[in-house]
């Protein structure tokens, strides 16, 4: 971006409606900004957008460029085709990336920012609800829902600090100059775009070597531990580690417990219990599984570094409501709970299923997988399907291809023929599918729809039909 952005007063989004252009477009809406966009889809986001005052087009031959200054784009809008990027370009107009906007918009204030293969959304959102319950009013962007921002994804708060969820899909995580960073977890994802491994560490390694003040990692975690050998200071890490000993006594004289900048954790009976400064601490959530007690760990030892108070974060955080897509309840009918979470990458598909596990009580847990993207299903089709081999009963639905081209040989198949346990595979035909599914479904059980892509439509229309 050439200009300050705060020159920009009238922006315009192609695909106002995906996650992380509405977040930050509902921002921008409360900075008061004249925020308009164009989206194909009337969606329940695109509505809440129009009820906050953003003008949103559906339509290309109604669009004028001349009543916007700057145009917003995602990696996901292809530029060399889509119709108003040329009317912008004719009219001399800007366009920029989304992470180029946010990132200059957050630098008004002191940072956190939020990285991982897996965990982002649900980390900074945990984040900017604790920020917020200890009086801290953050300017938040998180790319979903969120229930503490009445269902909104973005926000502009008075306070000093701001918290973002930094997307590494397009390496554009590393564009920023956050002083706070928090990194879940690294695993083998976007290799479409960074090609091998290597590469993807490389990258993860340079986001957590620029944290200026201080970076919270999981020191648990394969990825982040491959990582970290390929930057030298090493000075500004905070990170929590497993404690097999159950012995309070013992913890503390646990060498790693003497290092300030470490704290020791152990998991039982869905309760986190850590040791920080000789002292111990314990908290558990609404839901279950581990990843989400370990995600709200580094999202409490962020605010503390903010200099929120460790005991009211650990009092708030069991509070926590949850972001839409993230193991969330859409309803139950004839005695079936209904959940859908966003779970698209192996190891999300295997914590979700733990999840699920933990919520069962009589029934059986019945996961309807829609793969997304032809170029991950054929990176993953392996791991996808011993993900899947962990789950009681499993369906899949076709490729969802997030505009992708096809890849000959690539299908739904590969991953269901890789199983150990058989797996159908349903029609992309949602009245035929669920009709199929209603059929094997009983009172008691958990219907979780998973994936990236349309797949919870099919959890509505169970609900609705």
């Amino acid at each position: 971006m050439q200009a300050d952005w705060k020159s920009f007063q009238r922006p315009f989004f192609l695909g106002i409606g995906g996650s992380g252009m509405s977040s930050l477009a509902f921002l921008l809406l409360e900075k008061g900004m004249k925020v308009g966009g164009y989206d194909g889809k009337h969606s329940p986001v695109v509505e809440k957008l129009i009820q906050n005052g953003a003008t949103v087009l559906d339509k290309t031959s109604t669009f004028e460029a001349e009543n916007y200054d700057l145009a917003i784009y995602s990696s996901a809008i292809r530029l060399d085709s889509h119709p108003l990027v040329k009317k912008f370009r004719e009219k001399g107009i800007s366009i920029v990336h989304r992470s180029e906007l946010l990132h200059q918009v957050m630098s008004e204030k002191k940072q956190i920012s939020v990285a991982g293969s897996h965990g982002k959304t649900t980390t900074t959102a945990m984040t900017a609800f604790l920020l917020e319950r200890c009086g801290f009013f953050p300017s938040v962007m998180v790319g979903g829902e969120v229930a503490f921002l009445n269902g909104r994804g973005g926000s502009w708060g008075r306070g000093e600090w701001a918290v973002f969820e930094s997307d590494e899909s397009d390496g554009t995580f590393n564009n920023h100059n956050a002083e706070v960073r928090i990194l879940t977890n690294v695993d083998e994802d976007h290799l479409d775009y960074y090609q091998t491994r290597e590469n993807l560490l490389k990258a993860f390694a340079r986001y957590m070597e620029r944290a200026s003040r201080k970076l919270i990692v999981n020191l648990d975690d394969i990825g982040i531990a491959d990582a970290l050998p390929l930057f030298g200071d090493h000075s500004k890490i905070f990170g929590f580690t497993r404690t097999s000993s159950e012995r309070k006594e013992e913890i503390f004289k646990d060498e790693r417990s003497q290092n300030s900048n470490t704290a020791l954790y152990r998991i039982k009976g869905g309760v986190l219990t850590f040791y920080f400064r000789e002292k111990e601490y314990s908290f558990s959530l609404k839901y279950p599984g581990e990843h989400y007690l370990k995600n709200a760990l580094a999202a409490i030892f962020a605010c503390f570094e903010a200099g929120a108070d460790l005991e009211k974060l650990v009092e708030q955080i069991p509070e926590y409501s949850g972001v839409s897509r993230r193991l969330e309840y859409l309803g139950s009918k004839n005695g079936i709970e209904v959940y859908d979470d966003y779970g698209h990458h192996p190891t999300e598909i295997k914590a979700v299923i733990q999840s699920m596990e933990g919520l069962k009580k009589d029934g059986r847990a019945v996961i309807l997988f829609q793969p997304h993207r032809y170029t991950r299903t054929q990176n993953l089709y392996k791991e996808f399907a011993e993900s899947l081999d962990t789950g009681e009963t499993v369906y899949l639905l076709p490729i969802y291809t997030a505009g992708e081209d096809p890849i000959e040989g690539v299908e739904t198949k590969l991953i269901a023929n890789a199983m150990k346990n058989p797996a159908k595979i349903l029609s992309k035909e949602i009245e035929e599918g669920i009709t199929e599914l209603s059929r094997f479904l009983k009172p008691g059980d958990k219907f979780v729809t998973l994936g990236a892509g349309n797949v919870r439509n099919w959890g509505t229309y169970f609900l609705e039909n």
